[in-house]
């Protein structure tokens, strides 16, 4: 009896382990200063790595539409993102337009609404590209954290 309980614990965790987040990031992760997935971490023993060149992220300003920034996240195919604007001397400034068909959606870091985003789905992506709406004037900072597996993440991507 006791074996078959136990089976069944590890049963539920594994279940839970393999999911993970696959409808992104909780808001909780974008307060953090290196936005580490702390749940694989902490739950799956993931192994974070500080980006060496293996993800860029680029910002430029998207073409006829003035006020909002065109935000790329490149790289080898990845599960799981955040990505994060914020302002020197602040936090988490800016807002990130979502509509209803995309395949990320807006968090709501501390008490600023659209702040950041993650992903919706956790099939594998080989870039995504955001529209986020300068409040700033340019005077702001990308940040990224991507989840290439379930078992490895990468944080410290800023934009290049």
């Amino acid at each position: 009896m006791n074996r078959m309980m136990t089976m069944c614990g590890v049963a539920a965790l594994l279940a839970v382990g393999v999911t993970a987040y696959p409808t992104g990031a909780p808001s909780s992760v974008c307060d953090d200063p290196f936005m580490e997935p702390t749940y694989h971490r902490d739950y799956l023993n993931a192994t974070g790595y500080n980006n060496t060149n293996q993800y860029t992220l680029r910002s430029s300003p998207a073409e006829g539409r003035p006020g909002i920034v065109e935000v790329t996240l490149t790289g080898a195919p990845f599960k799981g993102f955040v990505v994060r604007a914020s302002t020197p001397g602040e936090n988490n400034e800016g807002e990130f337009i979502v509509d209803e068909d995309s395949q990320f959606h807006a968090l709501h870091c501390s008490s600023n609404e659209n702040a950041a985003v993650t992903h919706s789905s956790p099939e594998f992506k080989p870039s995504v590209k955001l529209l986020w709406r300068d409040n700033n004037s340019g005077n702001h900072v990308f940040q990224a954290t991507v989840v290439p597996t379930i078992e490895t993440y990468v944080i410290n991507i800023f934009e290049s």
